[in-house]
Formats: structure tokens, sequence, C-alpha cells
């Protein structure tokens, strides 16, 4: 299909597709500042700032005196943080923005290798469907900007399955190439494996590839592999098996349980209901479907190996099953295919503008949406003032210190000379030297005493339009919101 620009130039759906998918992506990862977790920050930009000598302690993770992380995402990071300052870039938080721009290209190129090969797959008037529906659902913009050991392992899972879905045997530059990002997959995140474990047996039982072209991978997949244990081992300053040290720490040891365990079956009621139920409920019901009527599909079978290894072990985040997000149009095309191709076109055009509606109000919550309940952004905007008064006195209260998490200091982008005084006391009210008081959204009592106090708000941390739009796709907790105040 061709759609025309000034009644002269054609230009097709899929043209028209892309560059809104660019524009969308780009917004994104302009206002999506900020972690969605703090791993993505203090596991991977901290880490790249520790190693060209600018951090400090005190923005240290244990991971890192436990050696347990990869360090290739973070030595990305550092070659782009030099980049940035090698072009006069100095500013952390333009740092952050150009990092995240670079990772939705990434992701994009990834998305669309798959979506091409995934093509094969589907009926031939429902691409464009596919296209759409992988590039703008609304979950799928916002991990995809984000610098994450989730969203690159992502990437790599996509351009593994676009070579398998093509139906016939890789050539042997492709199965190198397939080798080689494998295991950029692994390295960029370790649970990378439990995709593998099934992309595996699907080439066993399904694929059948020649011994060749397995060894081929296999050489690719060593090879980064010992690239990978010698940049660990510069990073860390002695021989470490950085893989080994994870599993013993967070398996053997249990400390991924410490920080929390949940039932096997979170992870498929949260495919269900974290897009919300209008979207999570056909999600489900077309995993079903699609499961069914495409089991020898290699998507199918990385898929499920992922979730069902993740919902085996007993420390569960939802962001660790980010990496199946751009899967999940998939199955609904197709059950689409099975289930409404065939019936009556009103009945399947409103069901299909019901998915639309519902799926456009969180796209827009999302693409103006910072991380994090906008924690980077209360900071961009104290750095910001302190550049123009010189220096800075913050008061907070509780957890509404925007540059802490738990005991660390985000040393990254504290850049300007931001004080920041923490008081857990009740007489956050009373007149001190100070230039602003910053309070989370929750803090209703002691928000009422500041401004009984002659203070006035000046920010906010998320506008408080897209409070509105968090009641029904909810990305961040309201009350931890920050609000800054001033004395006029």
């Amino acid at each position: 299909m061709r759609a025309e620009v000034d009644g002269k130039f054609p230009v097709s759906t899929e043209t028209v597709i892309l560059l809104s998918a660019l524009v969308v992506y780009l917004i994104c990862a302009v206002f999506s500042s900020g972690a969605l977790h703090p791993d993505e920050h203090f596991q991977i930009l901290e880490f790249a700032k520790w190693k060209l000598g600018e951090g400090s302690p005190q923005a240290m993770a244990w991971e890192h005196v436990a050696k347990i992380r990869p360090t290739l995402q973070p030595a990305l990071a550092m070659v782009m943080i030099r980049f940035c300052q090698w072009i006069g870039m100095e500013n952390p938080f333009h740092q952050a923005m150009v990092i995240r721009i670079i990772t939705a290209m990434i992701m994009l190129f990834s998305m669309c290798q798959f979506i091409k090969a995934s093509g094969s797959w589907v009926n031939p008037q429902h691409r464009n469907a596919l296209l759409a529906a992988t590039l703008f659902f609304w979950v799928v913009p916002m991990i995809s900007v984000h610098f994450s050991s989730e969203t690159l392992c992502m990437a790599s899972l996509l351009l593994i399955l676009a070579g398998l879905l093509r139906r016939e045997q890789p050539s042997v530059r492709e199965a190198l190439w397939m080798g080689i990002v494998a295991a950029i997959g692994f390295e960029f995140r370790y649970q990378m494996a439990f995709a593998l474990v099934g992309i595996f047996a699907w080439l066993l039982i399904v694929g059948r590839y020649k011994w060749q072209i397995w060894c081929i991978a296999a050489l690719g997949f060593l090879g980064v592999l010992l690239f990978c244990f010698a940049l660990d081992c510069w990073y860390y300053g002695k021989i470490v098996l950085a893989p080994y040290n994870y599993y013993y720490m967070n398996i053997v040891k249990q400390v991924a349980a410490s920080f929390g365990v949940s039932p096997w079956y979170v992870y498929l009621m949260s495919l269900g209901s974290f897009p919300g139920m209008a979207l999570g409920i056909p999600i489900v019901i077309s995993l079903c479907v699609g499961t069914i009527r495409y089991y020898k599909n290699p998507v199918v079978w990385a898929f499920w190996s992922f979730l069902l290894f993740h919902s085996a072990i007993s420390h569960k985040e939802l962001r660790f099953i980010f990496p199946l997000m751009p899967m999940l149009p998939l199955f609904v095309v197709w059950t689409y295919d099975v289930v409404l191709h065939n019936q009556n076109r009103l009945v399947a055009y409103a069901v299909i503008c019901l998915l639309v509606l519902v799926n456009m109000g969180g796209l827009v919550h999302v693409i103006f949406n910072p991380a994090a309940a906008g924690k980077a952004a209360m900071m961009q905007y104290l750095c910001k003032q302190a550049s123009e008064k010189e220096s800075l006195r913050v008061r907070t209260k509780g957890i509404s210190n925007p540059f802490r998490t738990g005991p660390l200091i985000a040393d990254f982008y504290l850049w300007q000379p931001v004080e920041v005084e923490e008081d857990y006391g009740d007489n956050i009210e009373e007149d001190r030297k100070v230039d602003m008081v910053v309070l989370r959204q929750g803090d209703l009592e002691d928000r009422r005493k500041v401004t009984a106090n002659g203070y006035s708000e000046v920010y906010r941390s998320i506008p408080q339009w897209q409070d509105a739009l968090n009641r029904f796709y909810p990305i961040y907790n309201p009350n931890s919101v920050l609000i800054a105040y001033e004395k006029r």
C-alpha cells in the first residue's frame, strides 16, 4: 500500500510507519531521562565513570566489589562518554541523552530486522500491521531507549531470531554472525542463556542445521567470550570469571533471593496486567493461540524457554522479561489471522480500533515520561539552578533526595555544586538558610508545612497532567513524584 505526499510523490505505508517510529523514539529518548531501575545507572554508568577515574566509592554498588557484572556494557558507555567529552559535551545529562538516542537506534534496527524476517510467517496483508504493532506497542518505546542490560539483550535476541526465521540454512558468514551476536547478548545479560537453551533445542529438533554451521557459530560465540574475559580482567584489574561469580553469588549464596521472592506464575500474570487489562488479556490469549498454531517457529521456542526459566527462579522483577516484549505483537497478529481474519469485518475492525485507542493512551504517556518518577529530571533541574546561582543548598526529607538511591549517590549526575541537606526530623518547615526544599508528592503534611512557611512550588519531576494517564498505565508511583519549593 502506498500513500501520496502533496499528490505527487508516492510513499509506501512502510516508510510512513518507519519515519513515524523514528520521531516517536527520538522524542522518547529525549524525555525519558534517568533509569527504569537503579541497576541501569549504578551498574553501568557509574561503573563506566569509575573506570574513567571520575567516580567515587559512594556511587559503587556491591556488585562492583563482588566482581559479578559483565563489563562489555560499561566499556561501551566509557567510549560514548569519552566521545561526548571529546566534542565538548560535558553535561552528564546530555551525555546520557546521547546514549539513549544511540540505544533507540540500535533497537529500531534490530526490531526492523526481526519484523522483516517474520514477514514470511504472517499473512502478507498484515505485514505493515505487524510493523506498526511492534514499533508502537506502548511498552516497547519505553524500554527501548534505555541503555540497560535488558534492552541490549533484547536487541541481540531479536537479531538472532531474525536469522533463524529465514526458512533456508544460513551461510557460513551468517552463522558466524549469529554466534557472535548470541555471545554479545550473553555478555550484556547472562540470562540470555535462558533463550539460547530454547534456540539450541529448536536447532536440534526443528532447524536441523548442518554440523558445519554449528562449528562456525560456536567459533564466533567462543571468540566473543574470550574477548570479554580479557575485558573483565582489564576492568577489575585481576583475573576474574564474572559469569561464575554471578552464578555463585546469586544462586549458590542466594543473594538475589534476599531482594524478594515470588511464585512461579507471576510473569504470566504480569503479561496480562502490565500493559493494561484491555491489552493484556488479548496478549495472553494470543500467546496460547500463537504457540499452538506456530509451535515450529523459533520465536515460540525462545519465548517460552526464556519465560519458563525466569519463572523457575525465585527472585522476579518485571524488567527481567522486557526482552520478550517486542515478540508479543507477532503472537497477536498470528491470532488475528486464526480467529478474526475470516470473521465479520465490522467485528474485526471494532476489536482493532479498541486495541489501537487503548495503546495510544499508553504511547502518549511513555514518550513524554521521565523514568523513575522523574528523579533524573529533578536532578537536572537542581543542577541547572546551581549553575545559574553558582551554588545551591537544598533540603530534603526521607527518601526525597533525588541524588540518592538507598546508600548510593548518583555521582555521575552530580556535576554542579548542589549541597543536599537530608532532614529526617519533623522540622522540615523551619526557615534555615536553604535555597530550595524538595519533597515527594505523597509527603502531604510536609508539603503543607513548607507552603505555610512561605515556599511556593516551582518544579515537578513529572507534569501533573500525566498523573491522570498513570492511573490507566501505571509506570510510576505518583507518591514518589518530586516537587521543588522555593521561597519567593
